[in-house]
């Protein structure tokens, strides 16, 4: 039996359909083991343990910054990687004020983000 260890879990949480599907074949290409979701209350309501979290900024109900608040406040959190297709400067302020692991403007380059997520998993 080899040492092989079990794939890091990804929460992608992604209100775009298509783009959800593949950030979550591109983490699963990548040996990560991707969990969707469409919504951050989603997330919240499956209790998903996840070694890193990437979440968009504009989903509906939730935002992904006020996720990242509530997450930070219950305690020790995954990573929280922040992506966005909104290019203002005030957006990548607020998740760095929240502590935001990584910051990603659309479209995501695919290895700069799967490169982010292993060093983070890694830590």
């Amino acid at each position: 039996m080899g040492d092989s260890k079990p794939p890091v879990i990804v929460a992608v949480i992604e209100d775009d359909a298509p783009s959800r599907i593949a950030m979550g074949r591109l983490l699963q290409a990548s040996g990560f083991e991707p969990l969707l979701f469409e919504s951050a209350e989603a997330y919240i309501e499956a209790s998903a343990e996840a070694a890193c979290v990437i979440v968009d900024v504009h989903l509906p109900g939730m935002s992904g910054i006020e996720l990242q608040r509530r997450l930070h406040a219950a305690g020790p959190l995954p990573p929280v990687i922040v992506t966005t297709s909104s290019h203002q400067a005030i957006i990548k302020e607020r998740a760095e004020q929240n502590g935001c692991a990584a910051f990603f403007w659309k479209p995501v380059d695919g290895g700069a983000l799967t490169a982010a997520i292993a060093s983070l998993a890694n830590h």
